[in-house]
C-alpha cells in the first residue's frame, strides 16, 4: 500500500510541477492502471490457480513451449504495461521484447494459449486508447 501511495503521490507531483517528459502518456497510463488492475489481478489469482493445480498433480502436466506475439500497441508505455502483465502473470513469462514482437515462455499450453487469445493484449489496448 505504501509503494502505490508513494506512486500516486509522485505522479500528482509530476503533474503539478510540470516535470513529465513530453513522452507524458507514460504518465497518463499511470493515472489510468487503476481501472486496468482489477483485471490484471483477476488473471493473476486465476493463472495461480493455474499453477498450484499443475505442481500439485501426481503427473505434473506442464509443457514448457516458448512463443512470439505481435502487439498491437503503439507507445513505448502501453508495450511495457503489456509485457509486465505478462510477467507478473504466472506460468508466462516475457523474455525479450521489441516493436515488433514479444518473446514469452510459457508453462503450460493452457497458459501458451491465453497469450494467443490475445486478453492481456486487448486490455492494454484499452488502456492505450485512452490516453487520446
Amino acid at each position: 500500500m505504501l509503494g502505490v501511495l508513494s506512486c500516486l503521490l509522485v505522479t500528482v507531483l509530476a503533474i503539478q510541477l510540470k516535470i513529465y517528459s513530453k513522452g507524458h502518456h507514460r504518465l497518463k497510463i499511470n493515472l489510468r492502471l487503476p481501472m486496468y488492475l482489477p483485471w490484471l489481478l483477476k488473471e493473476i489469482i486465476k493463472s495461480n490457480i493455474h499453477v498450484a493445480r499443475c505442481i500439485l498433480h501426481p503427473q505434473l502436466p506442464i509443457q514448457p513451449q516458448t512463443l512470439t506475439k505481435k502487439p498491437s500497441q503503439k507507445t513505448s508505455a502501453a508495450l511495457a504495461v503489456h509485457a509486465n502483465s505478462i510477467t507478473l502473470t504466472p506460468a508466462t513469462i516475457s523474455v525479450d521484447i521489441s516493436d515488433q514482437e514479444i518473446f514469452i515462455h510459457a508453462l503450460t499450453d493452457i497458459s501458451a494459449q491465453g497469450i494467443i487469445d490475445g486478453d492481456i493484449d486487448k486490455q492494454v489496448s484499452k488502456l492505450e486508447k485512452s490516453l487520446t
